[in-house]
């Protein structure tokens, strides 16, 4: 090999080293559990002026979209929950994520689709996404859990069938009330939640975490090994559908999906995809910073050539992913 040719490819190593570190002083996006948040102040769309977290009691934050079918469930429970645990100092608010920058008719949707579920809880307007961006928020419904001096002591990505289960038991651990599961309950729980099989459940836990790292590759990956150790297990195949639909249920999506399945020798999983939330019409986009409902598959071109946000770096890695 000449000298040349070695000074190319010296020079290539260079440059793809270069790309792969991160600018010193730039911050990772996303915070991890015993990270602080500094307090500040929001609005309500009601116009309401309030500062989180709060500073005394647990503070519940739960990010959610219209278009999110499991979001609906989740804003339930946790009206449940803030009723159930009110006495015991915890707070629930809402942060809606439905597009980064919110218009008059998205906050009045947002209104009626809280007003038809008569789900009474604080909504939170998130100017720009900016709370959302700087915890990384990957899956919605997410659900955030601050002490008072603004540590993140719990984060619980999704809304999987175990998860009313799963979160008044954490719940009551965080504050201290926990107490051992009845024979009686420990059956209920069995019966709510599904019980994978074939180690299924290693696998989805491994998507998850991936799903959550903004990976989605490798989270569908996992998620698919895992419907291949149990085609029954639903939570790997509604995970699946929130990657292939983070942009929107359009017929691309479905697709996509469906080859995948299809390829991964997974048709009969196929007839349990869901069908379309009510209220979301075909072709809507519901990706967080989309403001209109007009594109019917995510945008392939370059990107522009100046600094991305972070909302921008993680749709732009989404759409590779589909």
């Amino acid at each position: 090999m000449n000298f040349q040719n070695k000074t190319a490819i010296l020079a290539v190593v260079i440059l793809v080293a270069t790309l792969a570190v991160p600018a010193v002083g730039q911050p990772e996006r996303g915070i991890e559990v015993g990270q602080k948040i500094e307090p500040r102040q929001f609005r309500t769309i009601e116009r309401e002026k309030i500062t989180l977290p709060v500073e005394e009691g647990l503070t519940v934050l739960l990010f959610w979209s219209t278009w999110s079918p499991r979001s609906e469930p989740a804003l339930g429970l946790w009206k449940k929950f803030g009723d159930e645990y009110r006495d015991n100092g915890v707070k629930v608010f809402t942060i809606n994520a439905d597009h980064q920058d919110m218009q008059p008719e998205d906050v009045q949707l947002v209104r009626d689709y809280i007003a038809q579920r008569e789900i009474e809880l604080p909504v939170v307007v998130d100017s720009q996404l900016e709370l959302f961006n700087e915890i990384g928020v990957i899956v919605l419904p997410t659900t955030l859990i601050f002490k008072p001096d603004g540590t993140l002591d719990y984060k619980y990505a999704g809304f999987p069938t175990s998860a009313e289960l799963d979160l008044k038991q954490d719940l009551e651990a965080k504050l201290g009330i926990a107490e051992e599961p009845t024979a009686e309950e420990e059956t209920t729980r069995g019966k709510l939640a599904y019980q994978p099989k074939n180690n299924a459940l290693l696998f989805f836990g491994m998507g998850k975490r991936y799903h959550e790292k903004g990976y989605p590759e490798k989270a569908k990956a996992k998620y698919i090994e895992a419907l291949q150790k149990d085609s029954e297990y639903p939570d790997p195949l509604r995970s699946l559908e929130r990657l292939f639909f983070d942009q929107g249920r359009t017929p691309e999506a479905e697709d996509r999906i469906k080859n995948l399945l299809t390829a991964s020798g997974l048709e009969a999983v196929i007839g349990n995809i869901q069908e379309e939330p009510e209220g979301m019409e075909a072709g809507q986009v519901s990706a967080p910073g989309t403001t209109t409902p007009s594109s019917q598959v995510p945008a392939q071109a370059a990107p522009e050539a100046k600094a991305m946000t972070p909302m921008e770096r993680m749709k732009l890695l989404m759409e590779k992913g589909n």
